[in-house]
């Protein structure tokens, strides 16, 4: 014996096909997300700039110089000055680097998998708003034509004839 619980949680199997059929559509095609990660990391930059007057910008380099930066030359704009202040591009050092990679690919897969969620739910929230929509149509018939039907029944008692 069927209990009704197990009967609410039964899908209608059109309904389930047309869910696979959403669900496979929307499922993440590993040769993008490779393209949009190799993407990211090609827009990564490997250096940073530091600004600040000389004289502070000595001691932060000493920090720096023993956390791993580096002093590029073929870093963009390696060293702009003027009398007030100067500023440094370092290269960071590979830990760092490493550990903002990892980062930068995890962003940009969630961020994929975000984008084919959201599109997945837009068009299951259509088929809802239609679903609706057909519900709504179809009451509205419904009861037009009860409303029909009690129109002639009432003629008809009102003509004398029996319905």
């Amino acid at each position: 014996m069927t209990t009704k619980k197990k009967l609410s949680n039964q899908i209608d199997p059109e309904l389930q096909t047309f869910i696979d059929k959403i669900a496979a559509k929307y499922q993440p095609i590993p040769e993008v997300l490779q393209r949009r990660i190799e993407n990211a990391e090609a827009r990564y930059n490997r250096y940073q700039n530091f600004a600040d007057i000389p004289a502070r910008l000595v001691d932060k380099f000493q920090s720096l110089i023993l956390e791993g930066w580096r002093f590029q030359l073929a870093g963009p704009a390696s060293v702009i000055a003027n009398p007030s202040m100067i500023s440094v591009t370092l290269q960071k050092p590979a830990p760092l680097v490493e550990a903002e990679l990892k980062e930068l690919r995890s962003k940009a897969s969630d961020s994929y998998t975000n984008e084919l969620f959201t599109a997945m739910e837009r068009e299951i929230d259509e088929l809802i708003q239609q679903a609706a929509e057909d519900a709504q149509r179809k009451a509205e018939e419904q009861a037009t034509a009860e409303q029909a039907a009690m129109r002639d029944r009432l003629r008809s008692l009102l003509n004398g004839v029996k319905a």
